[in-house]
């Protein structure tokens, strides 16, 4: 397995001319969707079905449909996604369809195991009242391997007829989704070829995760070892770089898609994943108490392992039961709750009934208070004036103050004492505070705008060197870490000033990089202090989300070191990223 991975990456693993829609794919994946559960009930067993632990037959009221589904739109959502259980067996199902599109949604797509579109009266219906999309839950390419994992006799030949009823009509895009587990790994190409002999052109593979059935009756049957499958898996993606063909990744772990990079799930459909639990999530914040999947073995198969422990280490550093180095705080992040359309009402209720427990509620210092005690704090902000604002409104007045500033050509570094470190984006501000007097570190975000100027510095102007510091910067797409990062070994390569750098690898910049301090994100927190889940996600999103090859396991530099953003792999992937063994 290392050795294909280390052919990849020596092949340049990204290449931009690749037939992937990387720009349709994003704008897709960054569509607001508003998720409706229609059902606790399916009229399958699947082996693997997530939320098993809540199917009790219930369909959910007409009026709580009704109410979400105008409540998302409201608030922004431009896509509605009807699912389940299973959502055709709604006796009101057509009518959802049809408000949906009343509502003025700019689609309308359905998850189904698509048994009842077998029948094409009723398919007609749907497509009728406005259906624009059917994703069909298809998890084998023969009923020995469909029905076993699905637990119905018969499910096969009744999901495949809808399927080709859908797809013979012509009027809904219609796409597949497989939950890829030990059951049909081995057969996944030979899964693939018959997809594509059925017509289909879009599939997404959905990684088994330990949710329901998966894990309480499944965990010894449906886990797999994604090294010991890599052929399989590999030939599989491959479909990605046919024509006319879409291909999705869905909680596949990102070091398993090297040389497919550009397939690695949008990091932003995070926000899916808390959406879906915010009110446990909301409940942890409350309580204390973690998630009930919350345990070592468990958490080892799950995709959000990385997420549930940021977002458990947050809680542990705003009450001070983990030290942090610094308070950053983020002047632009407005107060109140967001705008928040969906979640699933099978979370609502699993967190009704935790709080039926005697609990007591956790209590948190505000932000203003860890301002005021912190020693260190890192303030971002527009410029320097809406900075000093922020700082002078609070009356806070750290021994060691930081700035990250989108704009510095107003910065008068004689107005914040304690002044340690200025980020900032253009060589032109970096020069100015550099040749003025003064002690602080200036750190410089890289990027192709400026590297050329950079670059010259070392020869030009040596006397900047002692104050310079530079810092990868992250970023929330794909398609502006295309348009905006440097190639980091090219770089790194002729830069050899032994000045401090931040983010990049130590494989990448032939030196252990400057460690990042360990700080208390106050953007992630409301103003009284309680770790607001919809704000980590997208800090999580924006600067946390760090990835790491296979391969550096067996670098020495592992231990400490982060990797790259995830956006950084997407855009360019792993193989800047080399072990140094020796």
């Amino acid at each position: 397995m290392l050795e294909e991975l280390r052919a990849a990456a020596d092949g340049g693993a990204w290449t931009e001319d690749r037939p992937v829609d990387v720009e349709g794919n994003e704008a897709a994946a960054h569509q607001k969707r508003n998720w409706v559960r229609l059902t606790f009930d399916c009229n399958d067993k699947c082996i693997f079905c997530l939320d098993s632990d809540t199917h009790d037959g219930r369909m959910r009221s007409p009026e709580q449909i009704k109410q979400q589904i105008l409540d998302g739109r409201r608030k922004g959502a431009e896509r509605l996604i009807l699912s389940g259980g299973e959502p055709t067996i709604h006796p009101r199902y057509v009518d959802f369809i049809r408000l949906g599109r009343l509502a003025g949604y700019e689609r309308v797509q359905t998850v189904s195991n698509a048994r009842m579109f077998a029948y094409p009266e009723f398919l007609g219906r749907c497509l009728d009242a406005g259906l624009q999309e059917i994703t069909v839950s298809l998890h084998g390419h023969n009923p020995r391997i469909h029905d076993a994992l699905v637990g119905t006799k018969g499910a096969f030949e009744q999901t495949l007829a809808g399927l080709k009823n859908a797809l013979a009509d012509g009027r809904p895009i219609v796409n597949v989704d497989v939950c890829v587990n030990r059951g049909n790994i081995k057969v996944l190409p030979e899964m693939m070829a018959f997809f594509e002999e059925t017509g289909v052109r879009e599939v997404d593979l959905l990684h088994v995760i330990p949710f329901g059935n998966a894990w309480r009756d499944g965990k010894e049957r449906l886990f797999y070892d994604l090294r010991a499958h890599a052929g399989e898996l590999r030939e599989a993606f491959a479909y990605a770089h046919r024509p006319d063909w879409h291909l999705w990744l869905n909680r596949f772990p990102v070091p398993h898609c090297e040389g497919f990079e550009e397939l690695i799930q949008d990091p932003y459909k995070l926000n899916d994943e808390i959406r879906g639990r915010k009110e446990e999530y909301a409940h942890w914040v409350e309580h204390g108490e973690p998630l009930d999947c919350r345990e070592p073995r468990r958490c080892g198969h799950c995709y959000l392992e990385d997420v549930c422990d940021e977002f458990e280490g947050l809680l542990a550093r705003t009450h001070g039961e983990r030290p942090w180095q610094g308070l950053r705080v983020d002047t632009e992040v407005t107060v109140g709750e967001p705008a928040v359309y969906g979640g699933d009402p099978a979370s609502a209720e699993h967190a009704r009934d935790k709080r039926r427990l005697p609990l007591v509620k956790r209590t948190y210092p505000t932000l203003a208070q860890q301002a005021a005690q912190a020693e260190v704090v890192r303030v971002a902000s527009r410029n320097g004036a809406s900075a000093r604002r922020w700082l002078d409104a609070r009356g806070v007045s750290p021994a060691v103050l930081d700035l990250e500033l989108e704009d510095a050509a107003d910065l008068e570094p004689g107005r914040f004492p304690g002044l340690r470190r200025v980020y900032v984006t253009t060589a032109a501000d970096a020069a100015r505070l550099l040749d003025a007097p003064g002690a602080f570190e200036v750190v410089v975000r890289l990027t192709r705008a400026n590297a050329a100027e950079l670059a010259t510095w070392p020869d030009a102007h040596p006397e900047r060197l002692g104050r310079l510091a530079l810092v990868q910067p992250s970023w929330e797409r794909l398609t502006e870490s295309r348009e905006h990062d440097v190639d980091l070994r090219a770089f790194f390569a002729e830069f050899t000033a032994p000045v401090p750098v931040e983010d990049v690898p130590a494989c990448v910049l032939g030196r252990p990089p400057r460690a990042r301090e360990t700080l208390l994100d106050g953007a992630m927190l409301a103003d009284d202090g309680r770790p607001e889940p919809f704000r980590f996600i997208r800090r999580y999103v924006d600067d946390g989300y760090r990835v790491k090859s296979l391969r550096c396991a067996e670098c020495v530099h592992d231990a400490d070191c982060t990797g790259l953003h995830v956006n950084h792999v997407r855009a360019h992937g792993f193989g800047a990223m080399q072990p140094v063994t020796g």
